[in-house]
């Protein structure tokens, strides 16, 4: 076998060094990235919509997180309750149910929210439960990606089992659409009614890398507005929303967040006319980055609320 020259075998090595190096550095870059359970780019964390990373669910095969629910009040003890709080995930990583539990009278009473996705991950449906049975939010999306109509609806459910719904009546109540026009840095949008007449205005600006700033929204026919300021940290989180009513220079309501060093959610705290109101804690299992609890505060009647979850794995 013919033996390759030294100067050769200095460039396949440093080849081979380089390769090594760049995976190294790909894989530590795509796991910080997927450190981050929660997403809060536009403030939705511990909402009603989706706020899950679902490159991080998946990656860790994350089927559900079962929460278990105590409160402690001023001086008191900590008490355990019969209410649960519940998060289900898919094999793809995107939440399809949130549930919450509570136990009454010795009568068990869940509500639910369902969701369904399109091939591009967009949320295309929102189910909730009620006392009447179900209702929902279907969502179509425009060539960006942005939603473009939006119907609200009753609905029956052929199965006996909330949990495993399926239609079998569907009453459209009601029927939006929307349209975008991009101006520079900022993108108007209008809202039409069922009847396809325009009532509603928002314009969302972004700064030049591409951040939202600023939302302004008003109403066509009596000309209400209201305005949505968003800051960001040095690292570019979503650090406050602050909410203003028609031309007040001071918010009527605001919100906090703070992050640790990988991007995930540790602290979140409500304002009502400038006075904190709410205080929470968000607590992350250190092996597995998977969140742990939630701590919630009122500040106003001082009791805590304790959140304990348990994750449940795919094999």
């Amino acid at each position: 076998m013919q033996e390759l020259p030294p100067e050769t075998l200095k460039k396949h090595e440093l080849f081979y060094f380089m390769r090594s190096f760049l995976l190294v550095v790909a894989f530590i870059y795509s796991s910080f990235l997927s450190a981050q359970m929660l997403k809060n780019e536009d403030g939705r964390v511990l909402s009603e919509e989706p706020f899950f990373n679902e490159k991080f669910i998946k990656s860790v095969k994350l089927k559900s997180l079962v929460g278990s629910v105590s409160t402690k009040r001023e001086l008191g003890s900590i008490k355990t309750s019969s209410k649960k709080n519940n998060f289900l995930f898919d094999e793809n990583g995107y939440l399809k149910a949130h549930y919450k539990t509570k136990i009454s009278h010795n009568k068990r009473d869940t509500n639910f929210i369902f969701y369904e996705y399109n091939s591009y991950g967009n949320m295309v449906v929102k189910r909730y439960s009620d006392s009447y049975g179900f209702y929902s939010y279907s969502y179509k999306y425009n060539e960006d990606g942005l939603r473009s109509n939006q119907v609200y609806a009753r609905e029956k459910n052929a199965s006996r089992g909330k949990i495993n719904f399926s239609v079998l009546e569907r009453h459209v109540v009601f029927e939006e659409s929307y349209k975008y026009f991009k101006k520079d840095t900022s993108i108007i949008k209008t809202v039409l009614n069922s009847n396809g007449r325009p009532y509603q205005e928002q314009i969302f600006f972004y700064n030049s890398l591409g951040y939202l700033i600023k939302v302004n929204t008003k109403l066509l026919i009596n000309n209400k507005r209201k305005t949505e300021i968003y800051q960001y940290n040095e690292k570019g989180f979503l650090k406050s929303i602050s909410y203003f009513k028609e031309s007040s220079t001071s918010p009527y309501k605001g919100i906090r967040y703070d992050y640790d060093a990988l991007g995930n959610v540790t602290f979140i705290d409500e304002y009502k006319d400038s006075k904190r109101i709410i205080h929470k804690e968000l607590l992350y299992e250190p092996s597995t980055l998977i969140l742990k609890t939630i701590l919630s505060q009122d500040l106003v009647t001082n009791l805590i609320t304790i959140t304990k979850f348990k994750p449940k794995f795919y094999n």
